[in-house]
């Protein structure tokens, strides 16, 4: 059950050894995921200090972890410009030289979040998403600062520990909660390539 974990630590090396993460501003709207029903309800814009937690899902469960938002849900493996098409023009775009892939790697910033991608024919197809504050919330309600206690009320017990790195698995995509102190202090969703 390691090996999601193991797959995923060399592709974040490999990008970070390739690349530095662009800058972002924090003077541009935020983005808050909606709860995914038969009608789409919007959400404040502006997150409560302790936004209520909901009970995860236990029937018709995606195969894959989503990023739901108002505007658009993100899937990994997706292609970018989908994104780009619902959020807007990025606050910034990163480029280099793939290490692992023919073309060229790209990170995308968009308020409160970082979504990486690689080249696949003439399109660019999202492997990573990294939640960088706490106005983007998981599909379950989980933002950077909730307790351990937490993740494990909505995310169950079936999760690999490393370093301080949690990695629930569905399908081919992972989701990682990087702890510290109690504190869930990083949120990365990614892909396990073969």
């Amino acid at each position: 059950m390691k090996k999601p974990a193991l797959l995923l630590i060399p592709a974040i090396l490999i990008l970070s050894a390739c690349t530095t993460t662009p800058p972002t501003t924090d003077n541009q709207p935020q983005y808050q995921p909606t709860t995914t029903t038969q009608q789409t309800e919007t959400q404040p814009t502006t997150p409560d200090p302790q936004p209520p937690i909901e009970t995860p899902p236990t029937i018709d469960a995606p195969q894959s972890f989503t990023l739901p938002l108002p505007t658009h849900t993100i899937t990994l493996d997706q292609n970018i410009q989908e994104v780009i098409t619902a959020l807007g023009t990025p606050l910034g775009i990163f480029e280099a030289p793939s290490c692992a892939f023919d073309g060229i790697d790209r990170i995308f910033s968009f308020p409160g979040l970082q979504i990486h991608t690689y080249p696949h024919n003439d399109t660019d197809l999202i492997h990573t998403i990294s939640i960088r504050d706490d106005s983007i919330l998981t599909q379950n309600g989980i933002y950077l600062g909730n307790t351990w206690a937490q993740v494990l009320a909505q995310y169950g017990n079936d999760y690999q520990h490393e370093f301080g790195m949690f990695t629930f698995t569905k399908g081919a995509t992972t989701l990682q909660f990087f702890v510290e102190n109690d504190m869930v202090t990083a949120i990365t969703y990614g892909l396990i390539m073969n």
